[in-house]
């Protein structure tokens, strides 16, 4: 059995934040990643490579708000570059049973950031920043964590755990492998709250109350999927348009420039609008034919011309959604702390995914957060 002071459970943005502040302050941790890539749903589309490297696109969370102080400060201290959302230009409007889009003047003036070749880089940094301080050993990937126990005698979280090999693939959570134990002091759940509920058996070592909490919030982004269209020249913009587009016919609702830097790795994505269960019967390719139509629809046959097309359904993602994410309309997360602070003390358990923001929830802004609130009380802990 390998042991650790903290355990944490998530490579996503949340659970490599924290594996970098415990670093920080010289605790103890293990960081077990069921996937054999870190991010959680910060997901890079690589598109063709460049001169100078390769630019991403993204599958995930694509924007950082201004008031979002945390993600800028990280960005910054990862020396990585942001740039505004591209917005130049008209806004198109897609209305049923129309045979041309509705030209709108200006794309409105909300600022939104991106981060330059991808939001990927702030993952691939934070984990680079870890090799070089010597803990490349500490992070785990392909590690899927499938049993929680607590001992309470010993008063310790008990891991059983599958390692998967190279070739097994990401999208599954069958298990054929060996098991493999760890243990720790404390425990920190870098994830969705339905799949703890759901993967963990909560009823096992915590209260009803703290299971129903868990699986009251629904996961973000779970049932969204999203299309990327990658080009080599923005003829969009050409034609003095944005980028930007609203349907009310789909597949497609929701449309912007998704250029990987200001003026390279030029790009169109899209939020699909069919319902998750709707998507079931409805293969890869006839969803990205049907994306491709609705961009020539709006900018013409210039859309057809791409160099590479990408769908994430995160409906479909085992380690992101759960069954009840699928089957409910879309709902912001707000995690209710009220009547569990002692328990989850007194289980030394910590909860750091977005979901458990008090600020900004769901969002990436909220990863740090949760991050940051459970770093603190873990150093106060030991």
């Amino acid at each position: 059995m390998q042991h650790s002071k903290v355990i944490i459970v998530g490579g996503g943005l949340a659970g490599l934040y924290a594996a970098s502040k415990l670093e920080e302050l010289n605790i103890p941790y293990l960081l077990l990643e069921a996937q054999s890539h870190l991010g959680g749903r910060i997901k890079a589309a690589t598109a063709a490579p460049k001169p100078n490297g390769s630019s991403s696109h993204d599958l995930g969370p694509t924007w950082i708000f201004p008031h979002q102080s945390k993600m800028q400060a990280l960005a910054k201290g990862l020396q990585v570059n942001l740039f505004e959302q591209y917005a130049i230009g008209d806004v198109l409007f897609q209305a049923p049973n129309s045979v041309q889009p509705k030209q709108i003047a200006g794309a409105g003036d909300m600022q939104l950031f991106r981060v330059e070749a991808g939001m990927y880089q702030l993952i691939d940094k934070l984990y680079s920043q870890l090799v070089n301080a010597g803990a490349a050993h500490k992070i785990k990937r392909s590690h899927w964590v499938n049993k929680i126990e607590k001992d309470h005698i010993k008063n310790l979280w008990q891991l059983t755990v599958s390692e998967f090999g190279q070739g097994q693939r990401d999208n599954t959570i069958s298990d054929t492998s060996e098991h493999i134990s760890f243990s720790a002091e404390h425990l920190l759940l870098a994830l969705p709250p339905r799949i703890i509920q759901r993967d963990f058996a909560v009823h096992t070592w915590g209260s009803a109350l703290l299971e129903q909490r868990l699986r009251s919030v629904p996961t973000w982004m779970a049932a969204q999927a999203k299309f990327i269209a990658t080009y080599p020249r923005p003829f969009w913009r050409e034609k003095g348009l944005s980028g930007q587009a609203f349907s009310q016919v789909g597949p497609m609702v929701e449309i912007h420039d998704a250029s990987a830097t200001e003026n390279s790795g030029y790009a169109l994505f899209g939020f699909i609008g069919i319902p998750a269960i709707r998507r079931k019967g409805i293969t890869e390719q006839q969803l990205i034919q049907a994306c491709l139509d609705q961009l020539a629809f709006f900018y013409g046959d210039d859309a057809y011309s791409t160099q590479s097309c990408h769908i994430k359904d995160w409906s479909q993602d085992p380690f992101t959604a759960t069954e009840q994410d699928i089957n409910e309309s879309t709902k912001h997360p707000e995690f209710n702390y009220n009547g569990l602070d002692h328990e989850l003390q007194s289980l030394k358990l910590y909860l750091a995914a977005s979901e458990f923001a008090r600020h900004d929830p769901g969002y990436l802004e909220g990863a740090l957060d949760a991050a940051e609130r459970v770093i603190e009380q873990i150093s106060n802990d030991i």
